[in-house]
């Protein structure tokens, strides 16, 4: 593998979205032509897997990989900013054109000074045709999350839990803090009462960090508590 070793000296500036796992898009048209596997990798210490990026439209494309960081507000909000001097990144190409209705792979190890260390690498694409008179450059953006973790795992007692009702907004307000050193990952968050359930989707929570998250509830009573499902177990508590 011919690598290329890239670091926090050698970014490209661009805007940037979230996540975590959205697609910047001009030209919906092209929407479901590029995909990528997996969208996320954890590892154990270091990491060294592969990204699968597949061209399924009919035109030579070209791709230009962006490792960046990112951090997460307690409500959601991601940041990017250069690749953290902390992440040493090698990957064996950092631009390649992929033939249409082929797939590529970049190969890649990563290591860090000290874990946990999260960031992630966009690729983008270029080089659609113009299908409308507007002369628009269409760019497609997907990205590849990887956390390097410790070997520790997450434990239950890491993780600090309250709920509160907000009637007037008719919503659940679930807190959580991260006690911990390395990063928990919420799989589900579900409110209960009596005949009536509201499921939220997952996510992660960060060492020494707070994490609000808001799920809607009709009706004036509560729900009766709140469970966070995580890998391996569970945690509950009662609703304010």
């Amino acid at each position: 593998m011919n690598a290329l070793k890239h670091n926090s000296q050698g970014n490209r500036p661009s805007p940037f979205r979230f996540l975590v796992c959205l697609i910047t898009l001009l030209g919906a048209s092209v929407c479901t032509a590029q995909t990528i596997r997996p969208l996320l990798a954890e590892y154990a210490t270091t990491g060294k897997g592969r990204v699968e990026l597949t061209n399924d439209s009919d035109a030579p494309l070209t791709v230009i990989v962006t490792p960046k960081s990112f951090e997460v507000s307690e409500t959601g909000e991601i940041s990017y900013g250069p690749l953290s001097a902390n992440v040493h990144l090698k990957l064996s190409a950092m631009s390649f054109r992929i033939p249409p209705r082929q797939s590529y792979y970049v190969f890649y190890e990563a290591k860090a000074d000290a874990l946990p260390a999260w960031f992630v690498m966009y690729f983008e694409f270029s080089g659609f045709p113009v299908r409308n008179h507007s002369g628009l450059n269409v760019q497609v953006d997907l990205p590849h999350t990887i956390y390097l973790l410790p070997k520790q795992s997450f434990k239950r007692e890491d993780l600090e839990v309250s709920a509160k009702f907000d009637r007037s907004a008719s919503k659940v307000i679930v807190t959580t803090f991260n006690h911990g050193t390395t990063v928990g990952r919420v799989l589900m968050t579900e409110a209960r009462q009596r005949g009536q359930k509201v499921e939220g989707v997952g996510f992660p929570i960060y060492p020494e960090k707070k994490r609000i998250v808001e799920l809607p509830w009709e009706g004036d009573t509560a729900p009766e508590k709140v469970t966070l499902n995580l890998d391996g177990f569970k945690v509950e508590t009662p609703v304010e």
